[in-house]
């Protein structure tokens, strides 16, 4: 994927997401269980600091789902049903989008993401726009 990519922006943040957030779990298809497990130990190398780390479960769908404590939907979701507007949307299925996703989050990490400042990308220290979004990838949202 290019960074000229409409998706660029959202898998950028869902990277940022991923690592700056705690989130609870993150639900992916089982052939994805040991490159996530890869990525949540460089996570524990590169962020000593961080106490939690997000448990991994099994979905049957190709998707990938962030979900936190405090919310009831996901925070990001990679796949090809529409979810609800507060959701980071990738309109990607897992098996297309997940090397790309684990690479811009260990990019991140190498540059010492979240610890650093400015070292997130261009607008990583906005709010996040999801219908800005959607709409630079001329996806429908359900609100």
């Amino acid at each position: 994927m290019r960074i000229t990519d409409p998706a660029w922006p959202a898998v950028q943040e869902a990277a940022r997401m991923m690592l700056r957030e705690d989130g609870t779990s993150i639900l992916v298809p089982k052939n994805l269980n040991d490159s996530v497990e890869e990525l949540i130990l460089k996570m524990g190398d590169t962020m000593p600091s961080r106490q939690t780390f997000p448990s991994i479960n099994n979905v049957s769908k190709d998707e990938i789902i962030f979900t936190m404590n405090d919310h009831t939907s996901p925070h990001f979701y990679c796949g090809l049903s529409t979810p609800l507007i507060g959701t980071l949307w990738i309109p990607f299925e897992a098996s297309k989008i997940w090397n790309i996703l684990r690479q811009a989050m260990f990019d991140l990490l190498d540059a010492g993401y979240p610890g650093c400042l400015g070292c997130g990308g261009k607008g990583s220290e906005a709010e996040w726009d999801e219908v800005a979004s959607r709409t630079r990838m001329n996806l429908d949202f359900i609100v």
